[in-house]
């Protein structure tokens, strides 16, 4: 009869080799140690290897045991002390060092990851450099830097995602996404970015040092961040005469409005029809977003859209009688649609978020010329509270888009050169926006790089649905998952994407007459399973990149910059404002003193006022 046991166990042949080394060391410390003291006191030592443990029988006289001069027993026995103290720790050491707990040496170089060879052909800086000619056609010999960005070191070598790959980040709640990454990329963008936050922290990390690449504004309706001195006003309906902009716009705003509802793409459908003829409404004859605001009010109201949408020859037609149509239609019907048109326009009731997209002469924002002259704008928003204008965010952000797109198209290679990065920062907390998956499908053959930060898988499911979340996840070329999950379903997915590995188990059999055997036998078990994925340790994520094998990569905190511990806070460079910002009374928004506690950066405005950033 056989009995099989887990070869994690240590076997008897083990244990005995264990006792017979530690003696062995035992006996070569004793030695060592007396053998000290005896050339201490200016003697040699002659005795044999047993001679330290003959000195135990010889406390009193340990020289009757060297034959030699010795010292005294106390300084003897002290010194020998000392030595077998050391041989201990030096033991113990080698053992939590060598014998295999989970640690951050073992997390890093997990069996089944990212080979050296395989990370310098995939994502290292010369791979990246390689492609920098058809990434950006302009610059004869891109660096690095140009055409992608930084995201860690793996195995000891720099790991890089290009400007072509659409990202995808998934963290808890301050598992570390703004401080080594979200920072760090707004930085190093070689040309636009769009960077959205439901907080203002983003904004005094990065503000100063965008300042030097180019013009700088906020769009921040609720008055997030408070008062800024770069503050813009963007026309709600800039464009609209043109019905792809109007629809475009109007999805935009309509976003998320079918949420919670049977046939909710149904009535989203419905209420994008409204809003799509009432900004080509005003758009034609002029008119701001106060009056869209009041048509939104009641159905009553859209008589004055659905004169203009008649008696305009340039609006399309179609569109006059598509309105009327929902003006007139059933009591019950007319209600449920236009209840979806006055949550899209909510926030307008507000009159800080109003002003913000009603621009005076000379105010209007031209996303033309801010791409081109590389600049950066932050979209600040919620998606709860009265005033919520997550929705004017995603509309906002989808004009940007289709900027991008049209100056993409009539580019040398049809690609954006520089490109634009659209880091959407807590896109999950604002309005889903619409284009996002198929933004991260193709946004990157034209040069728009597109960052999605996600808490969770089942975050994107619930903003997106079901098949519009698996197929931002599927589009995502480069995707990197931070610790701190709790979701057990999308935990066993993210296991699954992230593979299998061989891995051998000894067993050992022993038969009824106490012989032993011992055999392997081969199994697939996970790569990284739920629990180290996890805990992975704080500035620690896996990268999947592509066909690459995952990678645990060691990021970077954007307090870790050079620059940023050379001079304590990038230098604050002043270009004025570029055309479309209107400078809003108040305080400046310029950093003035930066002091790290633990897990919580504080920045210090020049105007005295304290932002604190706790890791994200």
């Amino acid at each position: 009869m056989t009995r099989p046991r887990q070869a994690v166990r240590p076997s008897n042949d083990t244990a005995w080799a264990a006792v017979i080394l530690g003696a062995a060391g035992l006996v070569g410390a004793l030695w060592v140690g007396g053998a000290l003291a005896l050339v201490i006191v200016g003697g040699q030592p002659r005795g044999y290897l047993l001679a330290g443990v003959r000195a135990l029988a010889h406390m009193s006289r340990p020289a009757a045991a060297w034959g030699e001069m010795a010292p005294g027993p106390g300084a003897y026995w002290t010194v020998t002390a000392v030595v077998v103290a050391a041989a201990v720790v030096l033991a113990v050491g080698a053992r939590r060092l060598f014998v295999a707990t989970p640690s951050r040496v073992d997390v890093d170089r997990l069996p089944g990851t990212a080979t050296p060879r395989e990370i310098r052909h995939t994502c290292s800086p010369r791979a990246i450099r390689k492609r920098g000619r058809h990434l950006r056609p302009s610059l004869e010999r891109p660096a690095p830097r140009d055409v992608g960005f930084r995201v860690g070191v793996a195995r000891g070598i720099e790991t890089w995602t290009s400007v072509e790959d659409s990202v995808v980040v998934l963290g808890a709640a301050r598992s570390g996404k703004d401080r080594y990454l979200v920072v760090n990329v707004i930085l190093d963008a070689p040309g636009a970015v769009i960077a959205t936050s439901t907080r203002p922290d983003n904004i005094a990390q990065t503000i100063a040092a965008r300042k030097a690449r180019g013009p700088v504004a906020v769009f921040d309706p609720q008055h997030l961040a408070g008062d800024s001195q770069v503050g813009l006003r963007w026309s709600l309906t800039r464009g609209c005469e043109k019905p792809m902009t109007a629809m475009i716009r109007a999805a935009g705003l309509a976003a998320g409005s079918g949420k919670g509802v049977d046939d909710g793409s149904f009535w989203q459908g419905q209420t994008e029809a409204a809003l799509r003829a009432l900004l080509m409404a005003a758009a034609l004859d002029h008119r701001g977003a106060a009056d869209l605001y009041r048509w939104s009010l009641t159905p009553a109201a859209v008589q004055d859209a659905i004169a203009i949408l008649d008696t305009n020859p340039r609006a399309p037609a179609g569109w006059a009688t598509a309105l009327n149509a929902v003006a007139d239609s059933d009591p019950r019907q007319r209600d449920s649609v236009w209840l979806g048109v006055r949550q899209s326009l909510a926030a307008l009731g507000d009159p800080d978020v109003l002003a913000s997209v009603s621009p005076g002469p000379g105010e209007e924002f031209d996303p033309e010329a801010f791409i081109r002259d590389t600049g950066t704008l932050y979209l600040v928003g919620t998606a709860t509270g009265a005033g919520a204008a997550a929705n004017l965010v995603a509309a906002f952000i989808e004009d940007i888009v289709e900027t991008a797109r049209h100056l993409a198209a009539e580019s040398p290679a049809a690609r954006l050169d520089p490109p634009i990065t659209m880091m959407l920062n807590e896109i999950g907390n604002l309005a889903p926006l619409p284009s996002l998956p198929t933004l991260m499908s193709e946004g990157g053959g034209t040069g728009i790089c597109t960052w999605a930060i996600l808490q969770s898988l089942a975050q994107a499911r619930h903003k997106w649905g079901e098949q519009a979340a698996s197929t931002l996840w599927d589009a995502a070329t480069a995707k990197i998952i931070l610790g701190g999950g709790s979701d057990a379903a999308d935990m066993r997915d993210l296991v699954f994407v992230i593979g299998d590995r061989d891995d051998v188990t000894w067993a050992e059999t022993r038969s009824h007459d106490g012989t032993r055997s011992r055999s392997s036998s081969l199994r697939r078990i996970p790569i990284l399973d739920s629990g180290p994925l996890r805990t992975l340790p704080d500035g620690t994520a896996v990268l999947l990149l592509r066909s690459m094998p995952p990678a645990v990569i060691r990021m970077r905190s954007w307090m870790h910059r050079k620059e940023v511990e050379s001079a304590g806070r990038p230098a604050v460079a002043d270009t004025g404002h570029p055309p479309g910002f209107a400078p809003r009374k108040g305080k400046s928004v310029d950093i003035g003193e930066m002091q790290e506690h633990d897990d919580v950066t504080c920045v210090t405005l020049a105007s005295g006022v304290t932002l604190r950033e706790v890791t994200n």
